[in-house]
């Protein structure tokens, strides 16, 4: 039948080593998770109502720009988070 291949898992996830939330650098930050699971691998909360990017309650700084945590997904270069 030849080599066993790892079903589903070739290519791994994508990681960011770049990515300071506060200041902390997070370990283990896959690109495409939203921004409130990225802070909380750093342990730090950011405040989340609607989860439709409606009420504007997580609204942090990314690389200088306000964005809103619930709907932003992780980018693959470098991430400053900050939070209000």
């Amino acid at each position: 039948l030849g080599k066993r291949k790892n079903e589903g898992l070739s290519g791994g996830p994508n990681y960011n080593d770049n990515v300071t939330v506060n200041g902390k650098a997070v370990q283990g930050a896959v690109v495409g998770q939203k921004l409130t699971v990225v802070a909380g691998r750093a342990r730090v909360k950011i405040p989340v109502n609607c989860q439709k990017g409606d009420c504007g309650t997580c609204m942090v700084k990314m690389n200088g720009r306000n964005v809103k945590a619930c709907q932003t997904s992780l980018g693959s270069g470098k991430c400053n988070i900050q939070t209000l």
